[in-house]
């Protein structure tokens, strides 16, 4: 795109002309212009700012780690580095990673059930799956569970300290399966 402003600039037309040609800012194509005139490229020049300490090479073995294995800690990645020479804190190498789309998040909670666990519940669950419920509602220590039915419409008072239902409340184990 800049290099079709400098063109059409070359062939003599004006700002407006290149503006309303290209769809483009009258003040964006008189930048480009100007820089243009003034560096004699229309490239992007490069920036004033600390360049990197990580090199490409140490960036590349810094993924590969990762997705390697990816409950490696940014110390560990450090120590990594550190074997080849390259000194950055562990910051650095979050921030680096970020960068590339390797963000740090915590794993989610998996239910602590073993397999017979599992095996238990669906078994009890088969079981009991059509046995009646009385007004299909479950109580443990003042929280309720409906089995059935809908609960938008239902009201209805709870003492504290006061078990209801206590003939069924071991089928509060259905509402986890």
């Amino acid at each position: 795109m800049r290099t079709e402003v400098i063109e059409i600039y070359q062939s003599g037309k004006g700002y407006k002309a290149i503006s309303k040609a290209l769809g483009l800012q009258r003040t964006t194509v008189r930048a480009i212009i100007h820089k243009w005139q003034k560096h004699g490229t229309v490239v992007n020049l490069p920036r004033s700012g600390r360049p990197t300490k990580i090199t490409p090479r140490a960036q590349g073995r810094l993924i590969r780690e990762v997705t390697k294995d990816p409950r490696t800690t940014s110390k560990e990645l450090q120590a990594s580095l550190a074997s080849i020479k390259v000194s950055v804190h562990d910051s650095t190498i979050r921030k680096r990673l970020g960068k590339n789309g390797l963000h740090g998040r915590f794993p989610r909670r998996k239910p602590l059930l073993s397999k017979k666990n599992i095996r238990a519940r669906l078994n009890f669950a088969k079981k009991h799956l059509n046995d009646w419920w009385p007004n299909q509602l479950l109580g443990s220590g003042g929280n309720y569970f409906f089995t059935q039915g809908h609960v938008g419409l239902d009201f209805f008072f709870s003492l504290n300290n006061k078990n209801h239902h206590l003939q069924t409340a071991f089928c509060v184990y259905l509402c986890y399966i």
